[in-house]
């Protein structure tokens, strides 16, 4: 039977990927914060949790661990849990994007190079990062979280080269925009009272915030889950897959029409408006 290991399965797209991949008759392992407070939840199939919050050092390299003598190897790892930033490069301070970073970048760097070794012996798998749609363009006010996501598909893209000699597949993943509770804990809460960070900023941010909250066409986790799903299915060598609602179009109007063309629409858009 095959093994799945998701990271971040709580809520939103990690918890409607986990859901399907049981259907399927795949073993979940699935990665929270607080196994506690999931004991209620109903799966439908084999999920197992475990703890894991990536702000502690060494926390990829201690689930790595815990995983392969618990549950075996994975055939798939998916590094979704991630953190969101909406804030002005000003109002950062070093411990804040260091922790950002460490989130979204360095323990599930660390994960990966801890299963690796393992899912050579078992002769191949796969290894899916979860990045963004702001992990090929860069939005204003998410710039330390969208070059997190950056560093993610640089390291995808290098993997790629390097686990093929492994029978390893790597995927990335680029949502676009999905309607899960990580917007209500950045931009949703920032748009409902006048931001109070650096002045010049604030009337930018609202803008910013305005045009995020009027995105109603969004997908559902499910949904995202779906394209996803076939993602880490794909036998191909492809590497990039934008998924749910916006991805693709964005990132064909950044293509054909040029990328300075387009930041300069956006900029005018969200930062003169």
């Amino acid at each position: 039977m095959s093994l799945i290991l998701i990271t971040g399965v709580s809520t939103g797209i990690g918890r409607a990927l986990a859901e399907r991949f049981a259907r399927d008759g795949w073993v979940v392992v699935g990665t929270v914060r607080d196994v506690a407070k999931m004991a209620g939840v109903e799966w439908p199939g084999d999920v197992r949790l475990e703890a894991l919050d990536l702000a502690e050092r060494g926390s990829g390299r201690a689930l790595a661990g815990r995983v392969l003598a618990t549950h075996g190897t994975p055939d798939v790892l998916v590094n979704n849990a991630g953190s969101l930033q909406f804030t002005p490069v000003e109002d950062e301070t070093a411990e804040s994007v260091e922790g950002l970073y460490r989130v979204n970048v360095f323990e599930p760097v660390d994960l990966i190079r801890a299963l690796v070794p393992a899912m050579r012996e078992a002769g191949g798998g796969t290894v899916v990062n979860v990045t963004s749609l702001g992990g090929r363009m860069v939005f204003p006010f998410f710039t330390t979280y969208n070059s997190s996501k950056h560093a993610l598909e640089g390291y995808s893209e290098g993997l790629w080269h390097e686990l093929q000699l492994s029978n390893i597949r790597v995927k990335v993943v680029e949502p676009g925009f999905v309607e899960t509770a990580i917007w209500d804990k950045s931009v949703r809460s920032r748009g409902e009272s006048p931001y109070q960070g650096t002045g010049p900023y604030r009337e930018a941010m609202a803008s910013m915030a305005a045009f995020e909250g009027a995105i109603s066409n969004r997908s559902t986790p499910e949904q995202a889950a779906e394209e996803i799903r076939d993602a880490i299915l794909d036998p191909s060598d492809r590497l990039r897959y934008p998924v749910a609602a916006y991805a693709r179009p964005m990132l064909r109007a950044r293509r054909w029409l040029g990328e300075l063309r387009v930041m300069r629409f956006f900029h005018k858009r969200w930062m003169e408006a």
